[in-house]
């Protein structure tokens, strides 16, 4: 599983199963071997491999990533069985060719998307669907976007928050550019730097797979998949 959040408002743990090719609802004191409270499966739903997925419990709605289609399904959190998608976001105007990450912003109604190959974030209204173009494009050597691992957005701010690997053929050998954590606004359009960053030796980021926020003590957490630790940043002016 690739995918799992936490919905605090209705205290539900929702994670994607590939193989399954579902979605799965958990109470959120679930303990050890206990079934699903809701299951969204079957031929109607297109799900075909669901890698991450992101909730709006604002609007009752998931939205699950197909990477391999290029696509991005919206459900009825509360669905349950083989339900059809409330709407689809697919199609070449898209630019969405590989997604990966995916994260919604209710209050301001966007969508962002982080893609790879080539690496990009695309940001949409939250209620599109079909073949639509983004709002937004964030991509180029100066944003230093290659492998967009994880997608927080911080709303009050209407900031973008993203952590970015190198994924070309050096990082197989262990010599891949030092990953980091860069932040943009929603405005951002084009080649565009991020506005701040977390880099370098004494960051210990090598590569960066997860990001999550602490508003109330202006914190950012994150996980990094080489050393296998979890970094606390006091990061205030993001906040």
């Amino acid at each position: 599983m690739h995918g799992i959040v936490y919905d605090e408002l209705h205290d539900e743990i929702v994670v994607t199963n590939p193989f399954a090719e579902a979605i799965l609802f958990f109470r959120g004191g679930t303990n050890g071997e206990e079934a699903p409270i809701r299951i969204i499966q079957g031929p109607n739903t297109f799900l075909k491999s669901p890698d991450t997925l992101a909730v709006d419990p604002e609007h009752d709605e998931v939205f699950v990533i197909l990477r391999r289609q290029g696509a991005i399904l919206v459900f009825q959190r509360d669905a349950s069985g083989d339900v059809a998608p409330l709407r689809i976001l697919r199609g070449p105007k898209t630019q969405l060719t590989s997604p990966m990450r995916v994260a919604v912003d209710p209050q301001n109604d966007l969508l962002v998307v982080g893609n790879r190959s080539p690496g990009r974030l695309l940001v949409f209204n939250r209620t599109d669907e079909g073949d639509v173009e983004p709002k937004v494009v964030i991509e180029g050597p100066k944003t230093g976007i290659i492998y967009p691992q994880a997608v927080q957005v911080y709303p009050p701010r209407k900031e973008i928050i993203v952590a970015v690997t190198d994924t070309t053929p050096a990082h197989r050998e262990r010599r891949a550019k030092p990953g980091f954590i860069g932040v943009w606004n929603y405005t951002d359009n084009g080649d565009v730097p991020p506005k701040a960053i977390i880099k370098g030796p004494d960051s210990m980021l090598i590569r960066p797979r997860g990001v999550a926020l602490n508003a109330k003590d202006k914190e950012i957490y994150v996980v990094d998949r080489i050393g296998n630790s979890l970094f606390t940043f006091h990061f205030p002016q993001i906040f």
